[in-house]
């Protein structure tokens, strides 16, 4: 029944929405304020899905009897996050708003509105829903990059653990997707699991291949239907948001020119967006190209003079060319604008010891580490640039050596 496909298929966005509104609204709490400018507070789903990853890519996965994992649009900078356990918590979110929106969706089970016995066409709908939604929380809580499980325990893992990792991120996503896909025994263990959670929570079995099959049946009226909701979202989504959203998507899988050729197709259709100019800077630098990331830092600024994240980034391109007074500079500029940014007092810290500034650096060091101990002691720990004052008390203590 048609039906079925439809309200799966409306259903399973609105369940993208509120799983990334959970990342987002948890980061904002964190200490991203970003996620407001980018239109995240909302459940607007043109702000958090991707037509082709988030739309046409599941249902194509569906019909082959695979796992129907949604990939959105939505870009946290990490940086601004107070501490590791925010970091955690941004991450763990999104599959705990899922787990609640399955949890809601199973309500007309555990009243009895819905039984086995239920002629009408929305008992199997919800049930293959509710399969769908606990199919995807087991598989976003994977501890394997760049899942949601492997987000979690990232924050905790040795910085040379993670950047290994991070680049490993985009294999492991095409080997899980192949291996529960393809490989029999896992997809059945896999779907088992599936099945038995969702009869605990009181779905009948009956139900789920009842709606499978109306769906499976539609299948082809889905899929076109998803592909024109690809186009129209296209045609409605703008276009230097689009190009945008795709930058970051590459940013993150490490994909530096292809992420600034997509900031630069943003950046020409609208010159003043401040995000694009920013994350161009922050690809830029990742391939040391710092000139050139400094220029976009000034643009950035130019439009967004209030943000500490990007002058504090704009001090690390300054250092990379040994400018450190003006690396210096722009990180009390941002301590100006938010004393609570702890990558700012960090940074400080780092370029007042490349200048052997001792008394400098240990202040700048000990407000970072009280903002947020566990993460800049370990960075501490292991950062070079403090070699002359590696044995001085207070930094002992500052790090937990003494």
């Amino acid at each position: 029944m048609l039906p079925v496909a439809v309200f799966v298929c409306l259903g399973w966005i609105v369940s993208v929405c509120i799983h990334e509104f959970g990342h987002a609204v948890v980061a904002y709490w964190g200490g991203d304020t970003s996620v407001k400018d980018k239109g995240y507070l909302t459940l607007n789903p043109l702000k958090y899905t991707d037509p082709t990853l988030s739309l046409v890519l599941p249902v194509v996965f569906l019909l082959i009897g695979g796992i129907a994992l949604p990939g959105a649009a939505v870009y946290i900078n990490q940086s601004q996050l107070r501490n590791r356990w925010w970091k955690s918590a941004v991450s763990a979110a999104g599959p705990i708003a899922s787990v609640i929106v399955t949890l809601l969706l199973t309500i007309p089970f555990w009243l009895g509105w819905v039984t086995p016995f239920s002629e009408h066409w929305i008992g199997p709908a919800l049930a293959f829903l509710i399969i769908l939604q606990i199919s995807v929380i087991q598989f976003n809580f994977l501890p394997i990059p760049p899942l949601d499980g492997y987000g979690i325990i990232e924050p905790w893992l040795p910085i040379q653990t993670q950047i290994k990792l991070r680049k490993l991120s985009k294999y492991g996503i095409i080997a899980l997707f192949f291996l529960l896909s393809f490989v029999k025994p896992i997809n059945l263990l896999f779907w088992k699991s599936a099945f038995t959670i969702g009869a605990m929570l009181g779905v009948p079995i009956e139900l789920v291949w009842k709606g499978y099959a109306s769906f499976n049946a539609d299948s082809g009226i889905l899929l076109l239907a998803a592909i024109g909701v690809f186009l129209l979202v296209r045609r409605v989504m703008s276009p230097h948001h689009a190009c945008y959203e795709k930058g970051n998507q590459l940013l993150k899988s490490q994909q530096y020119e292809e992420a600034i050729a997509s900031y630069d197709k943003a950046i020409k259709l609208k010159h003043d967006f401040w995000e694009a100019w920013h994350h161009r800077a922050w690809a830029l630098g990742s391939l040391q190209r710092y000139k050139e990331a400094i220029a976009s830092y000034e643009q950035a600024i130019v439009l967004k003079p209030d943000n500490p994240a990007i002058w504090t980034d704009w001090s690390g391109a300054l250092a990379a060319l040994q400018r450190y007074e003006e690396a210096i500079a722009c990180c009390d500029r941002a301590i100006e604008i938010n004393p609570h940014y702890p990558y700012a007092w960090y940074n400080k810290a780092c370029f007042c010891a490349l200048q052997g500034k001792a008394s400098l650096v240990l202040d700048s060091l000990e407000q970072a580490i009280n903002l947020d101990p566990n993460t800049f002691k370990t960075y501490a720990k292991n950062e070079s640039s403090f070699y002359r004052i590696r044995q001085h008390e207070r930094f002992k203590k500052m790090i937990g050596e003494l």
